[in-house]
């Protein structure tokens, strides 16, 4: 069968209304780089288009990698603070152990899914936004870790 004569390169100078401008295209990348433009950061909407759009961006990062820090510390704060009131005989009943065991299950859930969106916003290979993350879960540990935990035990995981 001859294919000569399917050359599509004549499409070069048309538009393609299907199809958006190249230029405002997110960017995947399979490698470490440290070019921010046409990054997306784990949806379609937070595209980083300018200079100003990666700056926010960055802050944004490290606000929620703080956020994640703050999660984990009022989870165990909450989770201690609970098996205290569990441990008087009057409330060692069945359903206050069940709606315990409910109510840590869904923070715990909670807590995946949040450490999993930040392992997203790593799988983007960019450099910076990696630095942003690594920046406030260390800002978020220093202004909520706890003395009581080894940093080996609060290693920042995505499960």
């Amino acid at each position: 069968m001859d294919h000569s004569m399917m050359d599509h390169s004549g499409h070069a100078g048309h538009p393609m209304p299907d199809m958006p401008p190249m230029d405002d295209m997110c960017s995947m990348n399979m490698i470490f780089t440290w070019d921010w433009k046409n990054t997306c950061v784990v949806f379609n909407w937070w595209h980083i288009k300018t200079y100003y759009g990666f700056i926010f961006t960055l802050f944004a990062i490290v606000l929620l990698g703080m956020g994640y820090e703050f999660v984990r510390a009022w989870f165990s704060c909450w989770e201690k603070a609970y098996f205290a009131r569990l441990a008087t005989p009057t409330n060692q009943t069945s359903q206050s152990l069940r709606n315990f065991r409910l109510s840590r299950g869904v923070l715990y859930g909670f807590q995946v899914w949040y450490s999993f969106m930040l392992m997203l916003v790593f799988m983007t290979y960019n450099g910076w936004l990696m630095i942003a993350v690594a920046v406030g879960a260390g800002i978020g540990n220093y202004l909520w870790g706890t003395t009581t935990e080894s940093g080996s035990v609060r290693a920042m995981s995505c499960h």
